[in-house]
């Protein structure tokens, strides 16, 4: 495999190709909503927590296997393709699998278990679930805010697995 080295994409392509990825992870947890509804309503009967804990995993396990078979495939999901997106390591080629592995497990930590402890712990605490559920998201900052900080413009989930989103319009 060639290396070549690709210029940091652009942070409005990266977020115009996160808003559509949103719809497509949301098509995702639709089709994974199904069986894990099935799921639960077995479970719940013995255990709601763990009823619980089996949607939260065949969601999560769901939106696993679409990422890593299009990063796998083709190096890019399709909003990344349609905005010229590709996903690199720091040395310019495809990420290996376990970096894949890193990224997605670093985006749902900071994407999707954050914000829900700080929803729990907020809610707790006595505070509404709408301002609650505001405030949680506030979460998101860090990870896409962190590429404001970032000397390369990477998000944070991307330089904790050592890859990044290049600009496959212009090579650097």
């Amino acid at each position: 495999m060639t290396t070549l080295r690709y210029s940091t994409a652009p942070l409005k392509r990266r977020l115009a190709a996160l808003l559509y990825e949103l719809l497509l992870v949301a098509a995702v947890s639709a089709a994974a909503a199904i069986p894990a509804g099935i799921t639960a309503m077995l479970l719940n009967r013995f255990s709601p927590r763990a009823a619980t804990l089996a949607v939260s995993l065949m969601l999560m396990f769901a939106w696993w296997l679409y990422f890593r078979s299009n990063w796998l495939k083709k190096g890019q999901t399709l909003p990344m393709r349609v905005w010229k997106i590709g996903l690199a390591n720091q040395h310019g080629s495809r990420p290996a699998a376990r970096q894949l592995g890193l990224r997605f497990m670093w985006a749902c930590v900071f994407l999707v278990l954050i914000p829900l402890l700080a929803y729990a712990a907020l809610h707790h605490n006595g505070i509404p679930p709408r301002s609650a559920f505001g405030a949680s998201l506030c979460w998101w900052i860090l990870p896409w805010g962190y590429a404001l900080l970032n000397q390369d413009g990477q998000f944070l989930y991307d330089i904790l697995a050592g890859t990044r989103l290049v600009d496959l319009l212009q090579k650097q």
